[in-house]
């Protein structure tokens, strides 16, 4: 049935769909800055990532990159902290803190049992 449906937008436009086609100038090839494709994946199971978590480092990363190889004596806390944020995104007290997504959940099944109790009340009553 996806063959023969496809089959038919082919022969009616006589080419492929337009999504199929990229030109030149399209998004596809635009000289535009994106961010470089990462593998980082941490989380409480795997928390030792194969990538570190900044692949782009500024002047002053790169310093303190180069600050690392050194002493580490010399280092301050707020460098150590610094150093840890480019290899990791989060802690693990930051990974099993708790979210107040359950809130949203909840919310919108009571809002939708109340809708679904309000259209058949509506149904009971005017149908």
């Amino acid at each position: 049935m996806f063959f023969r449906a496809a089959w038919s937008l082919v022969l009616r436009k006589g080419r492929l769909g337009v999504r199929g086609i990229h030109s030149p100038e399209g998004t596809a090839h635009s000289k535009g800055k994106m961010p470089p494709y990462t593998n980082y994946h941490a989380q409480r199971s795997y928390p030792m990532p194969d990538e570190p978590f900044c692949t782009e480092l500024n002047a002053e990363q790169r310093a303190l990159k180069e600050k690392e190889k050194g002493s580490w004596t010399q280092l301050s806390q707020a460098e150590k902290v610094a150093l840890y944020r480019l290899q990791f995104h989060e802690t693990f007290a930051e990974m099993n803190r708790h979210s107040n997504e359950w809130k949203t959940v909840l919310g919108g099944v009571f809002f939708f049992c109340g809708f679904t109790a309000l259209l058949i009340w509506w149904q009971r009553v005017y149908g």
